[in-house]
């Protein structure tokens, strides 16, 4: 093997072409902001949507909040995104108690609170808010 083929690391690390960044500078857990809005097809910085109630349940005796979606301005190709590429989030009572799971899309990162904030507090009486992480739910 030579020189130039024994590290595949060290060879990625410089750009192949004129504009790429170089792979070192790929690995974080953080999208630049450029990409972001250039990849996101949402209307909205973020967008989340209400899949099952835990409090209506499913026999149509109460009104359930399935469906519900925010922000408000948020098109139906957001909510699609919400449903399709979103991170599954639940809204807790103050003891713990599932009150509403969903999904948020949110490229930025930095609306993990929206589901609470917009929706969850004032519509559900929710405390907290939880995402799937390894098989459990883990507080924002």
């Amino acid at each position: 093997m030579d020189a130039q083929h024994e590290n595949p690391r060290q060879a990625q690390s410089e750009p192949i072409a004129t504009g790429l960044v170089p792979v070192d500078e790929l690995e974080t857990d953080e999208v630049p902001d450029a990409l972001v809005s250039e990849f996101s097809s949402l209307t909205t910085p973020y967008c989340w949507v209400i899949t099952e109630d835990a409090i209506a349940g499913y026999d149509g005796a109460e009104p359930t909040a399935v469906g519900k979606s925010g922000p408000e301005r948020a098109a139906a190709e957001d909510v699609t995104e919400a449903l399709t590429a979103g991170r599954f989030f639940r809204l807790v009572d103050g003891g713990g108690r599932e009150l509403a799971i969903g999904r948020l899309y949110d490229p930025s990162g930095r609306n993990e609170l929206a589901p609470l904030d917009d929706f969850g507090r004032r519509n559900l009486g929710a405390l907290n808010i939880e995402f799937r992480a390894e098989g459990g739910w883990r507080a924002a």
